[in-house]
């Protein structure tokens, strides 16, 4: 039997979210799964380079699943779609992941259940926040406790389209984490809580107002935003052609606007915020996928 798993890009932090927060994005990576005499990988489309068997994360989630059930993972053709670019915010690591373990998971007959494979997915990417909207698709607020992945999701206001801006350079989440304080002030601390329950309250219930307000990141921005050339000018000519809020997607470099309206405006504006900085950048106006992670047979 052979499958086809499709995984959405997502975007996480949603500004004050920080590892918690995430939504679906209409960007994805698909994964052909068949039987074959040899394991073999064919990256087909979207990739700039093939990557090494010890840094595919496809591998690494579908040997994770066998390993926990007790097999050894069998020979596979494993052929590799994606439009989710590699290092820039969009969920790149997290879509492979989901699509190793959402695929190694039909193969076994579909052994797992959905919590299950969300926990092992996460042990890998270590947070849930990019993992979690890649797997159920939506709006997802996630925490890990006592070795549990929980989470809620929600579909976004209908009118909402997601901007996004993606430079022509990379950046790694490992850089990005390593430039934030290890210490905030307590007024930091509580202000990054309210802003973070607002803005829950505001995409769970569809009350849009404030929205830019409530994903200003007072902790890890400020540091982050040093590693992403032209991130001022690019959030600045976003908000003031509509949108309703912009912000770093995940660990960046990318820089995602949330709108109701004029999304081609902003879309040119924040390109030409980058240009301002001298760097090429693509743009993409982009609706929530409310599916997540899909398998089927073919």
């Amino acid at each position: 039997m052979r499958y086809r798993v499709r995984v959405p890009a997502s975007s996480a932090n949603i500004g004050t979210g920080v590892d918690c927060l995430g939504i679906a994005l209409s960007r994805y990576l698909t994964v052909d799964f068949e039987p074959s005499d040899t394991m073999e990988v064919v990256f087909a489309s979207g990739f700039d380079s093939e990557i090494p068997p010890d840094k595919n994360l496809v591998l690494e989630g579908a040997k994770r699943l066998f390993a926990r059930a007790g097999e050894s993972m069998p020979a596979l053709k494993i052929t590799m779609h994606t439009d989710i670019p590699a290092s820039r915010g969009l969920g790149s690591s997290a879509s492979a992941i989901v699509a190793g373990v959402w695929g190694a998971n039909a193969l076994l007959g579909g052994r797992f259940s959905l919590s299950e494979l969300i926990r092992e997915a996460t042990a890998i990417e270590g947070h849930p926040d990019n993992i979690v909207p890649c797997a159920v698709g939506g709006f997802t607020v996630s925490m890990c406790c006592a070795g549990e992945v929980f989470y809620h999701r929600a579909a976004p206001d209908k009118r909402l389209k997601f901007i996004t801006a993606v430079p022509d350079y990379e950046l790694s989440t490992k850089l990005a984490r390593s430039v934030v304080p290890q210490e905030f002030p307590l007024t930091a601390v509580v202000s990054q809580l309210q802003r973070a329950c607002y803005l829950v309250a505001g995409l769970m219930s569809g009350d849009l107002r404030a929205l830019d307000h409530a994903t200003e990141d007072v902790v890890f921005t400020p540091a982050r935003k040093s590693l992403i050339p032209g991130f001022d000018p690019v959030t600045c000519a976003a908000l003031q052609n509509g949108a309703l809020c912009a912000m770093i997607s995940g660990a960046g470099p990318t820089i995602i606007a949330f709108a109701t309206e004029n999304e081609l405006g902003i879309a040119q504006a924040m390109q030409e915020g980058f240009a301002k900085a001298d760097i090429a950048s693509e743009v993409h106006v982009l609706e929530a996928d409310l599916d997540g992670a899909v398998v089927c047979a073919y």
